[in-house]
């Protein structure tokens, strides 16, 4: 930066009496300093902030007004700035005004002080001592406005970084739930083929084999087709009632919950205690829908990883809300696995993530607790309505497995 040229390096010369001003303004143009006799101590703290290098004020200006001003524009100062002030004293003897201007002096912020007579020599070099300050205040200024500037551009930068991804995040929410909502229908319709087509086909095809056994010359072979046609039955239906259970439908979770269980413990050996307690008769159909799902996954995981041989399910009401617990005496998550889940939702597969997606569909919540005594898993839904479960219905229903 050139202070030679930049008119934001020009020195206000503030000096109304004889020819001070024209003298020294004359002195500082010939030395290829910008210069400008100024009539009004206020042209001074307009300028502290900004478009002046320097002030030169003689001493009979200092009135206690002028030093006030100029002390209060001094200290609201921007933080970079420390405008130069180089004031002119009386030369000889010192005066009582001129000992108090001159302590006054203090509290303007950067003084320089020359004794007049001046010689140019002397006035060129403060005045040039005084600009290379002013100019090292402009460069952190245009530094300090740099770093604004980059720090504004990176927020900005930031903010529309988050606002991507909270609408990726959204989109994949909405992807998922709506694979789950699919996936929930292609079950029921799955079931439904199951049941009403592939079953009337077994079920024909057994009452044939029972009429051939009837009149057959080796009706051992027929009655072995027919168990083994008994046993496809059995299984497609219980496959069927595995995608989607008519009794979830027809009378609701706690009968729908009741026959899962029962096969459940056959199947796997565990032993199951349930509990239901529900002060209305029926849930909502999505409620009910979630809460069986998030049962299979739960009782499913207990069966693959936890390695307990006993499971306790409770279902109760709290506040206005329905919390699942379902609760094992296994092995436990692993500490690292279980942090990672609660912080992002990764590391624990489809399963988990699946449950929390389907409860935030529900503005519910999954609760996870783990130990060495086994892993509980919460589920609360808050049921719609002012207050749904303060409604008459049966106080409990408990379930043997």
């Amino acid at each position: 930066m050139n202070e030679t040229a930049n008119p934001d390096c020009r020195i206000l010369v503030l000096a109304p009496f004889g020819k001070d001003g024209v003298l020294i303004t004359g002195v500082l143009r010939q030395s290829g300093y910008a210069a400008e006799v100024i009539h009004d101590p206020r042209a001074i703290t307009r300028c502290m902030s900004g478009s002046a290098g320097a002030a030169i004020i003689s001493e009979e200006v200092l009135s206690d007004q002028n030093i006030n001003a100029i002390a209060q524009s001094a200290v609201a100062q921007p933080s970079w700035s420390d405008f130069p002030l180089i004031v002119l004293t009386r030369g000889g003897a010192s005066t009582p005004f001129s000992e108090k201007a001159m302590r006054a002096c203090a509290s303007m912020g950067n003084v320089t002080l020359l004794e007049r007579p001046l010689r140019p020599a002397t006035l060129q070099s403060t005045v040039q001592a005084a600009l290379r300050a002013r100019l090292r205040q402009y460069e952190i200024r245009d530094h300090l406005e740099e770093r604004k500037r980059a720090e504004e551009e990176l927020r900005r930068a930031h903010d529309s970084l988050e606002s991507l991804v909270e609408q990726r995040t959204r989109a994949l929410q909405e992807l998922s739930l709506r694979l789950m909502r699919v996936q929930d229908s292609e079950r029921r319709r799955i079931a439904r083929e199951l049941h009403d087509g592939m079953g009337q086909y077994l079920t024909a095809a057994k009452i044939n084999l029972n009429v051939l056994a009837s009149n057959a010359k080796n009706p051992r072979a027929l009655a072995e087709a027919g168990k083994a046609l008994d046993q496809a039955i059995s299984d497609m239906r219980t496959l069927s009632y595995l995608l989607h259970p008519p009794l979830l439908d027809e009378v609701g979770f706690d009968s729908a919950a009741r026959w899962y269980v029962e096969g459940f413990s056959e199947r796997s050996g565990i032993e199951v205690k349930m509990n239901i307690n529900i002060p209305i008769k029926r849930l909502p159909e999505a409620v009910e829908l979630a809460f069986f799902r998030i049962l299979q996954e739960a009782l499913t995981n207990v069966h693959r990883h936890s390695g307990s041989r006993q499971v306790e399910v409770n279902l109760s009401a709290r506040a206005k809300n329905m919390v699942l617990e379902v609760k094992d005496y296994g092995c436990g998550l692993p500490r690292d696995l279980l942090d990672r889940f609660q912080k992002d939702g990764t590391g624990t597969g489809v399963g988990l993530a699946g449950i929390r997606e389907r409860l935030k569909e529900l503005g519910g919540e999954l609760m996870i607790s783990s130990g060495e005594s086994g892993t509980t898993l919460g589920a609360l839904i808050p049921l719609p309505g002012p207050s749904m479960i303060d409604q008459p219905g049966p106080a409990k229903s408990s379930i043997p497995a």
